[in-house]
């Protein structure tokens, strides 16, 4: 752990990422002028190698959102001397919280204002479409449809992510599908899709503690319903149970990343800090260091 950093996607004013030692404070950029609005990433220890995903280029004058085909997926080297865009093209619109699957060398993510949530194999260079909840451009103002946050369950087949609906909205849901169906499925008609949660503030990424069962998921709803905060619940055969909030006062919370075995979660917001969480503890939540709006976050294990 005392060699453990933290990978940060500051998002503005200009899209850097950020090595962090959460031991001595220290950091260092890994790779700036990111003008692409990063907001998801993972980390291919392995290949030495991170990815991350992008919002986009163009924001909408009047909402500051992302309307336009020009999310990307990239790969950067952990010294962030090389980078490549491995998804792009107009394939996919807004990219959020991204996962990699090292045992199958897959990448997941949720497109946002796509309303999907996809998948890229990096052996064979396809992408799929695993959800479609709407019709792009046709619904793309429909929040309701928009997708977030993903987390994969392999021991359990399934997929979880996050629709936020209206911001503040407290129309949030998290739901799940299963991870290898059973049968050829259409990604806009698939019968397997369950709401596991519902009437949430706005629920954005999401964590699973696999030892234990439970999803953790951050929230930028309002304060008053519960939202910028902390959550989780228990992992069931019929869905989640016991949720709980944790902890609140997070200023736009976003990211999160666990390190179950020392019980310790960190948080980025979009008011730029960097929190922790220890689990034992139950809190309360301790800054550990505020930068310019962040986004995304990922732990690197040495």
């Amino acid at each position: 752990m005392a060699d453990d950093k933290i990978l940060l996607l500051e998002v503005a004013p200009v899209g850097r990422i950020i090595e962090f030692n959460p031991q001595t404070g220290a950091h260092q950029i890994l790779a700036d002028e990111l003008h692409d609005f990063p907001d998801g990433i993972a980390v291919d220890i392995h290949h030495q190698r991170l990815f991350y995903s992008s919002m986009g280029r163009i924001k909408e004058p009047d909402s500051l959102e992302f309307f336009q085909a020009d999310g990307m997926i990239a790969e950067v080297s952990l010294d962030g001397q090389q980078r490549h865009e491995l998804v792009g093209h107009g394939l996919f619109v807004t990219g959020k919280q991204l996962v990699f699957d090292e045992e199958e060398r897959q990448l997941y993510w949720c497109d946002r204002e796509g309303m999907r949530v996809c998948r890229y194999d990096l052996r064979s260079g396809k992408t799929d479409v695993l959800v479609q909840t709407g019709l792009y451009p046709r619904d793309a103002h429909d929040y309701a449809r928009h997708c977030v946050g993903i987390a994969l369950d392999k021991q359990h087949n399934y997929f979880y992510w996050t629709q936020k609906g209206r911001s503040k909205g407290g129309e949030g849901r998290i739901l799940r599908a299963r991870l290898q169906p059973e049968a050829e499925f259409d990604a806009a008609t698939r019968c397997d899709i369950e709401t596991v949660l519902d009437n949430l503030p706005e629920p954005i990424d999401l964590e699973i503690d696999h030892v234990n069962q439970m999803l953790y998921w951050t929230d930028r709803g309002l304060d008053a319903a519960g939202g910028n905060s902390l959550n989780c619940a228990a992992i069931c055969a019929d869905g989640l149970r016991d949720h709980q909030v944790l902890a609140t006062g997070l200023q736009e919370g976003i990211g999160l990343a666990a390190d179950f075995v020392h019980s310790l979660i960190y948080i980025t917001d979009l008011g730029g800090n960097l929190w922790r969480y220890d689990i034992q503890q139950r809190g309360p939540l301790c800054k550990l260091a505020k930068f310019g709006p962040l986004t995304g976050i990922a732990l690197l294990k040495q």
